[in-house]
């Protein structure tokens, strides 16, 4: 599959403050030189944890495509291995894709 980049949206929250569904506070990343082939939501969660995340303070991770601009339509949950292949995937198209972190405080 090859090599893609991941921007991590990480230390904030989704909300609807402002109208609709939007991802506010935090910090962003990119993690570059992703292998596609090895690419998991284990992997994810190895990268996570050189951020100073531990797996069990993470509930769920989101992911999109960078150029879908409706959060709410467009996010999906990152479980399970169609969903890594999905990702590789949009990543090949768009040169990255995004990851969202939702984390316990």
């Amino acid at each position: 599959m090859g090599y893609f980049k991941v921007k991590v949206y990480h230390g904030g929250w989704f909300t609807y403050k402002n109208g609709p569904l939007e991802y506010v506070g935090g910090e962003t990343m990119v993690i570059e030189e992703i292998d596609g082939d090895r690419w998991s939501v284990f992997e994810a969660y190895a990268e996570l944890k050189q951020l100073g995340y531990v797996e069990e303070n993470i509930p769920s991770l989101w992911f999109k495509d960078p150029v879908a601009e409706d959060m709410e339509k467009n996010l999906k949950l990152f479980k399970t291995d169609a969903d890594s292949i999905e990702m590789c995937r949009i990543a090949e198209l768009r040169d990255h894709v995004e990851l969202y972190v939702v984390h316990k405080v």
